[in-house]
């Protein structure tokens, strides 16, 4: 049976504690934060101006995509200008060039921790001395996900009481919004697959392993949201096209992407699985389902912090 495309974000399928709430992590979501969360939402520490952590969460977005200007290297040191942003790149997060070239030197192509930042500048230690640049190329901003978002309860303004809900729609909050994330290092999502770039195929078996960033905008359907504000769920899907065979940036770029494939959902290997009729749990078609756990999260991240 063909899977069809109805993607609702990083379900929880496995952690510590038990069902319906496992363990989930008490945050902070600031009042006066207008972009919506969804439940399960990926979700990221929010910066301001400098890329410092503000102690707040907001909704994590694919790679943000950086137009530098340029590119000054002194004793091993660069800092890179590009056109402005809203909030500065988060210090910690990882910055991915392709294309660059420099008069001598090669060029500064692959993966950078970010050390300081603002709204138009990142900061990163690339250990030589390189002359004036020739190409900028392009540079892809990729954040550690803080957790998978699971609902808030906030004093509304409207309705002059507190409201539980499912998703944080962007306004009514007096005050702080308490928000509830599943930040276990050992969990594990269903997800629906999906491609961003081209027509979508099954997430097979050779992709476990792999790790895998998301989206929203699925090539093949028209009209898609961010989030659906009827349900308060996820519109998120595992993004076929950042795997290491379709990624523009490489390998740099595909080892900090936010979540590695575990197993695939409901395969019976070497059978034919019993479950193969409901939707999304027939892996030899589009838009089957798969098990991911946390690769580039805050709980777990390797090398340097953010």
């Amino acid at each position: 049976m063909a899977n069809t495309f109805a993607p609702n974000g990083f379900a929880q399928f496995q952690g510590t504690g038990s069902l319906p709430t496992y363990e989930q992590t008490q945050l902070a979501i600031s009042s006066s934060n207008t972009t919506p969360i969804f439940f399960n939402d990926p979700i990221i520490q929010a910066t301001g101006t400098t890329g410092v952590g503000t102690g707040y969460i907001t909704q994590a977005a694919a790679p943000v995509s950086l137009a530098v200007s340029g590119i000054v290297v002194t004793t091993g040191t660069a800092v890179a200008t590009f056109t402005a942003q809203a909030t500065a790149p988060a210090v910690g997060a990882t910055v991915v060039f392709t294309g660059t070239s420099f008069a001598t030197g090669g060029g500064i192509n692959g993966a950078y921790t970010i050390t300081a930042s603002t709204t138009t500048t990142i900061t990163f230690f690339v250990g030589s001395a390189y002359s004036s640049t020739l190409t900028f190329g392009a540079a892809y901003v990729y954040t550690p996900i803080a957790g998978v978002f699971t609902g808030c309860k906030y004093l509304s303004t409207a309705q002059k009481r507190t409201v539980y809900s499912n998703y944080w729609p962007g306004s009514d909050a007096n005050g702080d919004v308490t928000a509830y994330a599943i930040t276990d290092p050992n969990a594990q999502f269903v997800v629906q697959t999906g491609n961003s770039n081209t027509t979508a195929t099954a997430v097979g078996l050779a992709s476990i392993g792999q790790n895998i960033g998301f989206n929203y905008n699925d090539s093949a359907t028209a009209g898609e949201t961010n989030g659906n504000t009827a349900t308060g769920i996820s519109t998120y899907f595992a993004d076929q096209y950042t795997l290491s065979a379709n990624s523009a940036q490489g390998y740099a770029a595909n080892a900090v992407l936010p979540f590695r494939i575990v197993s695939l959902l409901n395969y019976t290997p070497g059978q034919v699985s019993p479950l193969a009729s409901i939707n999304g749990s027939d892996a030899t078609t589009a838009y089957n389902k798969i098990v991911v756990g946390f690769n580039n999260a805050m709980p777990n991240r390797p090398g340097a912090g953010i």
